[in-house]
């Protein structure tokens, strides 16, 4: 699911107090701290990651431990059945920033917190672009719409993806800076303006839809660019994490699956449950249950 500007973490019950670990050996498995370490050099923002609340070490330290069989393993998970599977690459953005994010001021782009890249049986290239979400309750809101040079706030206020109107779109004029492709990707796909979702008034993607709909703009380049022949886009959460789950629901509805294209949820129990120690290790580092391990109804088909 696409990457919003790294916050602070907020506080959750059952979760210590303490704000930051001293050290990288604190905060992260032994497996986690060379991909740890791989963040730094590539100067990828990661000043909350040694917060006790951080979704960027609850990512390395899920993912990491995984090897080869092991990802095939999530692959299943998440619908999709790989031969072989490659290296993860964690905190992925386009290096030719296909989606005209960049601005003179700002080099954010959509950022993907774990990506994996498979094969399967019949040679389909296959990609997982995995959100992971800790303690937050939401997804990355529109900052355009909140930004105070947005000329076209009425176009904010109109239902429909970027307001029914995309060329009076701030957030795709980047910011006055430029034109952002979203658009571009997701104009063929089937979107739909829930009912009864937690803003169904205005821009479909001004609020919670926003952070999703730009991993689901980047799902859709990998495939028009020929890079991919099926993504699926994916959030990790708790599963005893329900407002999350609530924001994934929503997200379902408004952006239904493609041929090529699906949207998948996994816990994060089903990914430790895969580690050498069972999850022994997250369960004893992270409020989840590491032996009962909840699904979220209805959201794995």
């Amino acid at each position: 699911m696409g990457r919003q500007r790294q916050r602070r973490p907020r506080r959750r019950r059952g979760v210590s107090p303490a704000p930051l670990h001293t050290t990288a050996e604190t905060a992260l498995l032994p497996e986690a701290r060379a991909a740890f370490a791989d963040l730094v050099r590539r100067k990828v923002d990661h000043r909350w990651a040694l917060h006790h609340r951080s979704s960027q070490a609850f990512a390395l330290n899920l993912f990491a431990p995984l090897d080869s069989q092991h990802l095939g393993a999530v692959f299943a998970l998440v619908g999709l059945e790989a031969s072989s599977a490659g290296s993860i690459e964690f905190e992925y953005s386009d290096p030719d920033d296909r989606l005209g994010e960049i601005r003179p001021k700002s080099a954010h782009r959509t950022q993907v917190d774990v990506v994996i890249r498979g094969t399967s049986a019949t040679g389909e290239r296959i990609v997982a672009l995995i959100e992971v979400k800790f303690t937050e309750a939401d997804f990355g809101h529109c900052s355009a719409y909140e930004n105070v040079a947005n000329p076209r706030r009425d176009n904010c206020r109109s239902a429909g993806l970027f307001g029914g109107n995309p060329d009076d779109c701030f957030q795709l004029a980047n910011h006055g800076a430029g034109r952002r492709t979203y658009y571009d990707h997701l104009a063929e796909i089937p979107v739909v303006q829930p009912s009864g979702a937690h803003d169904s008034a205005g821009c479909l993607v001004r609020t919670s839809l926003s952070q999703p709909m730009r991993t689901l703009a980047l799902a859709h380049l990998l495939l028009d660019s020929d890079e991919a022949d099926r993504v699926v886009s994916v959030l990790c959460a708790p599963a005893k994490h329900p407002t999350i789950w609530r924001r994934f629901a929503e997200l379902r509805a408004a952006f239904p699956d493609t041929a090529e294209r699906t949207t998948r949820a996994l816990t994060a129990e089903q990914v430790a449950a895969l580690h050498s120690d069972g999850g022994a290790a997250i369960a004893a580092r992270y409020p989840i249950d590491a032996v009962d391990w909840i699904q979220p109804k209805d959201l794995l088909s």
